[in-house]
Formats: C-alpha cells, sequence, structure tokens
C-alpha cells in the first residue's frame, strides 16, 4: 500500500479504511472489481483493443490511479505499475472518442443502485459544482456563476444527478456547461 497517499485529501470512512490493520486495499480493489462484473460491463459498453494491454487491465489501472490520487499518471505509471504498462497506454484510452464513457458510467451506477437493497427512504439529488479552473490552454473553461461563493468565476460546471439513501450516494449522471 502506498501510505504517501495524501490521507487529508480523502473521506473519512475511506482514510480509516486504510488505515485499519490487516486491510491489503489492491485485494479489496480487485476483489470488488470481480464481484461487480466491471470486465462485463466494459465489454458491454463497447470497450475493446486490438492489440496491447488489455482494455479491462487499462481501465483498472486508470480507476486506481483516480482513486489513489496520484499527482500524474506518468508518475503512477512509473512508480505504481513499475512499467507494467506505459503512460502512453492511459493518456492514449483518455484520448480515444470512440470509447462511450456515459454508457459504461450508467451501467456502473445502474448495477450499484440494484445493489440498494435495505429498506428506507431514498431521494434524487441534483448538484450544481463550479470547479474553478486556471490557465491559458485549458479547454472548455468559461465564466459561470457560483451560487455558494456569490459571484462569477472561471471554470467548468459539472451538473450531477445521484441517488442517495441511507446506504451511500450514487452518481447517475452528470453533464459538463460551458458558457458562450
Amino acid at each position: 500500500m502506498n501510505r504517501a497517499t495524501k490521507m487529508t485529501e480523502l473521506p473519512a470512512l475511506t482514510v480509516d479504511f486504510l488505515n485499519a490493520k490487516g486491510i491489503l486495499i489492491d485485494n479489496v480493489f480487485a476483489s470488488l472489481w470481480r464481484e461487480t462484473g466491471m470486465k462485463t460491463l466494459l465489454s458491454r459498453a463497447g470497450f475493446n483493443k486490438r492489440s496491447g494491454t488489455p482494455m479491462h487491465e487499462v481501465i483498472y489501472g486508470l480507476m486506481l490511479w483516480i482513486w489513489l490520487k496520484k499527482e500524474s499518471i506518468g508518475m503512477f505509471a512509473r512508480e505504481g505499475l513499475q512499467g507494467a504498462m506505459g503512460k502512453d497506454v492511459f493518456y492514449g484510452t483518455i484520448n480515444r472518442e470512440d470509447l462511450n464513457w456515459r454508457n459504461f458510467h450508467g451501467q456502473t451506477a445502474a448495477k450499484t443502485v440494484q445493489a440498494f437493497k435495505a429498506p428506507g427512504k431514498k431521494a434524487f439529488v441534483v448538484d450544481d459544482t463550479v470547479a474553478g479552473r486556471f490557465g491559458k490552454k485549458m479547454p472548455g473553461i468559461s465564466s459561470h456563476f457560483d451560487h455558494t461563493r456569490g459571484r462569477h468565476m472561471m471554470g467548468q460546471q459539472v451538473l450531477t444527478l445521484g441517488l442517495s439513501c441511507d446506504e451511500g450516494f450514487v452518481p447517475l449522471d452528470s453533464e459538463s456547461f460551458i458558457s458562450p
């Protein structure tokens, strides 16, 4: 396990889980990946490659990179994977326009919602978040009114629909908006 992960950036329950003795997070993540049938979901969503590292292994690596919040894909590929996959494989997958990420997300969300079997209150939640972004060559940056700050700011606006219940929160769909 990588102890260099910044614990302050992770949710409290996740930090407690990572600090528990006898927990090997890579094994937990691998078991969850198998139990949810991610390889099948990726295949149904049309995620495939002609050669090289199988697509399900590339996506698995990308999910670990996001979850561990490493600074860069290059650093993660170099340190975490120790040459098993290079950064070019990850960047190439992210930049492929033929991959339907929204379909994959929808299938994953549907499978997760099916697992919520406990009776209780359930509610749809709509979240409108403006993520501040700066830089000269940042794609998708525009001016948005942030209601929480009460002012306009440069960034990306993301609208997310999710299902909230006693067992947790599942983002069902999201959309990014760019102001004209």
